[in-house]
């Protein structure tokens, strides 16, 4: 597969503040990669030098081979970039607004209909009489709109609710599929785990993971809760044949039992908390 954006010893700093610290990672051609990492980890800030809104203080980002800072004006042609938080118009409405960007590149508004209804948005309210979820359509529509190669994405999916998050995702497949590339980040641990194909983990400026989804296996570890009649409790992690586990817990005298498999999103978490960092 072709490597479509290629980050190499990115560093940025703001004065004293240093955002992103030697940052290295590759996003191949048909992926979608989550980029994950808590609040001030340096996702937007990588973000935001990807898009050239911001350039690396060290190090250096390619596009399809494209310096993000020298080939800028060639980059936006191929990039549909979608930020965390979006300023519309508030006097106009959806459906002007999706005609403005149609204009650019001459094309119909069929497609802006066809994904209106898709996403259950009504095109003729204007933006100031819209809720922050349709505000958030309205944004996703305009960057579908654009029909480009790479798409950017910062947390796309706040603000929806889940039968849109699917629906979102879902159109993101049919994407990519078809060869788009998608890069995004996100807070929401169980939509990476669903939909992405990997996960790239942030924290305090410095990546620490690389997950391949399809090869994270947490499935086999069992979450054991329990209580005996005489109120002693225990929590563990459990990794090994379910009916020895069943077995041995059959000799205790149980008030209360609960057996869950680990979830990758519980895994995530653990990159979360102060001072765990994976090896």
């Amino acid at each position: 597969m072709d490597e479509i954006i290629k980050v190499n010893d990115f560093t940025k700093k703001y004065g004293k503040l240093t955002a992103a610290k030697n940052i290295s990672f590759t996003v191949k051609k048909g992926e979608i990669v989550g980029f994950v990492g808590k609040n001030g980890a340096g996702k937007s800030t990588t973000i935001r030098c990807i898009t050239n809104m911001l350039f690396p203080t060290q190090g250096d980002i390619k596009i399809k081979g494209l310096d993000s800072v020298k080939d800028a004006k060639k980059i936006n042609s191929l990039v549909s970039y979608m930020p965390s938080e979006t300023e519309l118009y508030e006097g106009v409405t959806s459906k002007e607004l999706f005609k403005l960007v149609l204009s650019f590149d001459g094309k119909k508004m069929s497609y802006a209909e066809e994904l209106s209804q898709y996403f259950e948005l009504n095109m003729n309210k204007k933006i100031q009489e819209l809720s922050l979820g349709n505000r958030k359509k309205v944004s996703i529509i305009i960057m579908f709109l654009r029909n480009a190669e790479i798409m950017i994405l910062d947390e796309p999916t706040s603000g929806l609710d889940p039968l849109m998050q699917k629906k979102f995702f879902d159109k993101i497949h049919e994407k990519t599929k078809n060869g788009t590339t998608v890069f995004l980040s996100s807070h929401n641990l169980n939509e990476v785990e669903k939909y992405c194909d990997r996960a790239i983990i942030i924290k305090d400026g410095t990546i620490v993971d690389d997950l391949n989804m399809a090869e994270v296996n947490v499935a086999k570890i069992q979450n054991v809760t329990y209580m005996t009649s005489d109120g002693k409790s225990e929590t563990y992690e459990y990794e090994g044949d379910i009916n020895e586990l069943i077995g041995e817990l059959s000799k205790m005298n149980l008030s209360h039992l609960e057996i869950k498999g680990k979830s990758v999103e519980e895994e995530f978490i653990r990159y979360y908390k102060e001072g765990e960092i994976h090896e």
